[in-house]
């Protein structure tokens, strides 16, 4: 019994323009997918493997059958205005998006590939669906229970992996830019914490933060003890908060608000807090 194509998909290809990548190879194994009966189809990219410095983030994307949106191709491929522009389209046009991090400490402890797998886990944690099969780029999770499929260059040739390719690029840059402000004189806004050649020249002047990733750097040039790193805004405003806390009662609103910057403090920092606040007012643990 031949399979009929859906009319919204017929119509979103008739949007999309005939340069770069062709609409029918971006969205063909997931046409076959959805012919096949699968209808929760997760595309699975990350941002980061290669920064000195940062997170790892993972995005998982899925979209209602025979949804495609305009424009989305391999976010490498994209300029940042046109990312952008398609992050909104593609939240607004999935049925999810789940986003997962793993932390330059965890990257440091477990190497970045099991980080990344990581942080696809975090992002499959987060959804609100739970997907028949997963599309990855060139990349399994053994751990999740879920069928997977991975695909060399999948952001180039999969339509779902390649918007997950430019959510994670987007939410990882966002990330950096507010690092900027965190961590300044790094020019984390500019490099997104990558290995150039103005970075290197600021962490020759600066010394290591917080959210460098230490196994990256050669040894013999730079071995700082934790106790050295340059650490956050952010963290000094609360380490210098805890140390002249008053009351319980503003070790408690300490306490709620060093929570709500459990999601942005890089591991480390969040960690010396909560034992220096567990140190401050032990009585209080």
């Amino acid at each position: 019994m031949k399979t009929r194509e859906n009319p919204r998909e017929k119509e979103v290809h008739k949007q999309l323009p005939a340069e770069g990548v062709s609409h029918d190879a971006l969205t063909q194994l997931e046409r076959e997918l959805f012919r096949e009966g699968l209808e929760l189809i997760g595309g699975v990219d990350e941002a980061g493997r290669g920064p000195l410095a940062g997170p790892v983030c993972a995005a998982i994307v899925i979209f209602p059958r025979g949804v495609f949106v305009k424009g989305v191709n391999d976010s490498k491929k994209l300029t940042n205005a046109q990312r952008e522009e398609l992050v909104p389209q593609i939240f607004r046009q999935a049925l999810d998006v789940g986003i997962g991090w793993a932390d330059p400490q965890e990257i440091d402890n477990i190497n970045i590939l099991a980080a990344t797998k990581l942080a696809v886990e975090r992002a499959y944690a987060a959804l609100r669906h739970t997907p028949q099969i997963l599309l990855l780029d060139a990349l399994t999770v053994p751990s999740l229970p879920v069928m997977q499929r991975p695909i060399i260059k999948g952001d180039a040739k999969c339509h779902a992996i390649a918007a997950a390719s430019i959510v994670a690029k987007v939410a990882r840059d966002h990330l950096m830019e507010k690092y900027e402000d965190e961590f300044p004189g790094y020019g984390f806004a500019q490099h997104k914490g990558y290995p150039t050649k103005e970075h290197y020249s600021r962490v020759a002047s600066l010394g290591l933060t917080t959210i460098h990733r230490l196994t990256f750097f050669k040894q013999d040039l730079f071995t700082p003890p934790p106790e050295s790193l340059r650490h956050s805004q952010t963290f000094e405003e609360m380490r210098s908060m805890i140390l002249t806390a008053p009351t319980r009662e503003k070790v408690a609103s300490l306490r709620t608000l060093l929570s709500a910057y459990s999601a942005f403090l890089p591991l480390v920092e969040f960690r010396e807090l909560n034992k220096l606040l567990a140190t401050q007012f032990p009585e209080d643990v």
